[in-house]
């Protein structure tokens, strides 16, 4: 009886000192992908790191590919995006999170579409063969949601201008 309890008490505390405590967001970097690239053929990587319980960086890779969507036969698209955070909670897990933001990147595009016109010629949409590199800029506001688990969901909606910076032309 007595190794029983001996035993028990063992294993009880082992497995109260096992338990890690949770580090806290500051001393972390958050790896995110968007789940809708995968209608974009393509995967996009977001690196986020958190300063302070309201702000936060986070550089991201875009990239995808669309083909025979929206009277569009080739849309291919990659750049670099980097975006600082401001939210109006403190970033807790657990909590929603608003926040507004202040972006800027670059873009590179190709576009390709045959033309086509109808049999009586009034309906039609143009050929476009169209490269170019463009750099963007513009706010953002969003929320963030950070589970128990630590999965994050994060939506956000954006405005913004860009630059086309070079064009290229296609090939004869």
């Amino acid at each position: 009886m007595r190794f029983a309890i001996t035993l028990y008490a063992l294993v009880l505390t082992m497995a109260a000192f096992s338990q890690e405590a949770t580090r806290p967001l500051t001393k972390r970097i958050i790896v995110k992908t968007n789940v809708l690239s995968l209608i974009a053929q393509r995967p996009t990587i977001t690196i986020e790191k958190v300063f302070s319980k309201t702000f936060s960086t986070e550089i991201s890779f875009v990239q995808g590919k669309f083909n025979n969507f929206l009277f569009t036969d080739h849309y291919n698209y990659n750049g670099f995006l980097i975006r600082a955070k401001k939210y109006f909670t403190d970033l807790d897990p657990g909590k929603v999170s608003p926040y507004g933001a202040l972006y800027v990147g670059n873009l590179k595009r190709t576009i390709q579409t045959a033309g086509q016109v109808d049999n009586s010629g009034w309906i039609g949409y143009p050929s476009r063969d169209f490269s170019a590199n463009s750099i963007r800029g513009g706010g953002s506001f969003g929320i963030s949601f950070i589970a128990k688990n630590k999965i994050i969901i994060d939506g956000s909606g954006s405005l913004g201008y860009g630059k086309y910076t070079a064009y290229y032309r296609p090939g004869p």
